[in-house]
């Protein structure tokens, strides 16, 4: 009989050590990936990347431009007008709208199956640029009558959208593990030894923690954080995954550490 109990409050330990390795970097993933505020709090500060600036004050100045309505030789004059207020444009309330209505999009897109394009309207972009332009030209610049256009393509990222049904229930998995460990505990025969074992399996799910952590880069796929504009993005996204989860991870096998320490003095002086 005490077998059978020694090996169910096993069984309960190995569940909470995989629940435990999950529980930290699903919280993550939810409050930074899958929730938008979280996803827009990591990616607006990222409007001041100068290669993302450029990316959309070229695209704007490629739409007007690229306008057959407007002559040959306003282009001549206009050309140099429109680079330099775009260059001015990153600094301004609509460049921030911009971005931020561009992550917004992008955020939508990393959740929709399938390869989607991230669309911008960069309308009111071309406006503010313009406005000051035709100070200086004798007359009125046209509007594209569509200045949507298309920043990139968003590779399908289906563990993404798996990832999306679960991390709700994230919050849960830390709680459920300790249950999980009180049980075994309780239901257990040598509870010394189990004790012991709980650290033990602390000890894995931190250092399971700590190795996605670590190596957060080989678990993305070349094709997510290698992709035209969204590279850089995912890259942001690696660094603070790593840079929160790996002293948690540490902290993690650490109390297991102390927990399996504690569980070996304890059978060490019943021994006695």
């Amino acid at each position: 009989m005490h077998s059978v109990r020694d090996l169910l409050a096993v069984a309960l330990l190995l569940a909470a050590a995989v629940l435990g390795a999950i529980w930290l970097p699903a919280v993550w993933l939810h409050d930074h990936v899958v929730e938008r505020d979280g996803f827009l709090a990591v990616t607006v500060p990222l409007a001041d990347d100068p290669e993302f600036q450029r990316t959309m004050s070229d695209s704007a100045v490629e739409e007007i431009l690229g306008d057959e309505r407007v002559p040959g030789w306003v282009q001549e004059q206009l050309t140099p007008l429109a680079e330099e207020q775009a260059e001015n444009l990153t600094g301004t309330e609509v460049y921030g709208t911009l971005w931020e209505a561009a992550m917004v999009e992008l955020h939508h897109a990393l959740f929709t199956p399938g390869p989607s394009d991230l669309d911008v309207d960069l309308a009111p972009a071309i406006d503010r640029i313009l406005t000051p332009v035709e100070e200086h030209l004798p007359i009125a610049i046209p509007r594209p009558d569509d200045a949507t256009v298309t920043l990139a393509t968003i590779p399908d990222v289906p563990l993404l959208t798996a990832v999306s049904s679960v991390t709700p229930w994230a919050a849960w998995a830390g709680p459920a593990a300790a249950v999980l460990v009180v049980a075994a505990l309780l239901i257990g025969a040598h509870r010394r030894t189990l004790l012991a074992f709980a650290g033990l399996c602390g000890i894995l799910a931190g250092a399971g923690v700590w190795w996605l952590a670590a190596r957060i880069e080989q678990v993305v796929p070349d094709a997510v954080d290698q992709a035209v504009f969204l590279g850089p993005i995912v890259q942001q996204f690696q660094g603070q995954f790593q840079a929160a989860l790996t002293p948690q991870g540490v902290i993690l096998l650490g109390a297991g550490a102390l927990v399996m320490s504690l569980g070996v003095v304890l059978m060490g002086l019943h021994r006695r």
